[in-house]
């Protein structure tokens, strides 16, 4: 996570690469030529009827191809331990990889609004997956407030017992804004709706399993070279329950889907 005219001097120039947002990406990108480095660490707590916990870590470096293109390279690592009331508590821990491909058509500083698309493919022993992202800006008070939204679709290969891949997709809806106090702390609210298929999304026969929301407040502070981020999401009441089994649903939240989301991001420029 001053006066008007040094806030707007930062927004204008900062709005080059800082993204103030956990979950949403933006239309803003590094500079041709430019790179920097981000470490991601996010926690995952409660599901109904067990207990619940994982840790993510990703270790990703971004490079401006060209002003409208950039790419990123991860590395991904993934932790998690579930134990239901009375029984063993079991647990599962990948390393991976991922790739990202950001495309922007409309930037928001010089556009009506910013538009981009955005590829990520990715690989651990657990899943392969493709990720579709696109991404739509808006800016206002002289950049100083930005409003994002995300459409996502993502078609997952998830390797099953047997050893072969069962195929899952998820169709995501996010949307945050967040406002630069000063031309360091900017504050946010992001808002995600997750829903959750058996088969593809894209290229296939899709069924909803699963429909949950998620709302919380980001904080950025951003003093070049370093950028950190930190967000909190709880999961929202108001789940729905599409394919009708008993417990799918528990008190309005989706009983398969976290309750609660702690995300940390650092940046460096390169």
């Amino acid at each position: 996570m001053a006066m008007l005219a040094a806030g707007f001097v930062f927004a204008t120039a900062g709005l080059a690469d800082d993204r103030p947002f956990i979950t949403l990406a933006t239309t803003d990108l590094l500079p041709s030529g430019e790179a920097e480095f981000e470490q991601t660490l996010g926690w995952f707590s409660g599901h109904a009827g067990q207990s619940f916990n994982a840790v993510t870590a990703e270790s990703e470096i971004e490079y401006g191809f060209a002003d409208n293109l950039q790419g990123s390279l991860y590395l991904t690592y993934d932790w998690s331990r579930m134990r239901v009331p009375g029984g063993p508590a079991s647990s599962a821990d990948f390393i991976g990889s991922k790739a990202e491909i950001i495309y922007r058509f409309l930037n928001p500083a010089s556009d009506p609004i910013g538009l981009a698309v955005y590829f990520e493919p990715s690989i651990n022993p657990a899943e392969r997956g493709l990720e579709t992202k696109i991404l739509v800006q808006k800016n206002f008070l002289d950049q100083r407030l930005r409003t994002v939204i995300n459409l996502n679709f993502e078609d997952v290969w998830a390797k099953n017992g047997l050893g072969h891949f069962d195929e899952e997709s998820a169709l995501e809806l996010r949307a945050g804004a967040a406002y630069a106090l000063t031309p360091q702390w900017s504050v946010g609210l992001e808002f995600a709706n997750e829903r959750g298929f058996d088969g593809l999304i894209l290229g296939g026969a899709a069924r909803e399993n699963q429909d949950a929301y998620f709302l919380g407040p980001t904080l950025q502070y951003d003093a070049e070279p370093l950028k950190l981020v930190l967000g909190v999401q709880a999961q929202l009441p108001f789940a729905s329950n599409p394919t009708h089994l008993a417990g799918a649903v528990v008190d309005g939240f989706a009983a398969e889907a976290e309750r609660f989301r702690v995300g940390l991001r650092l940046g460096w420029d390169l």
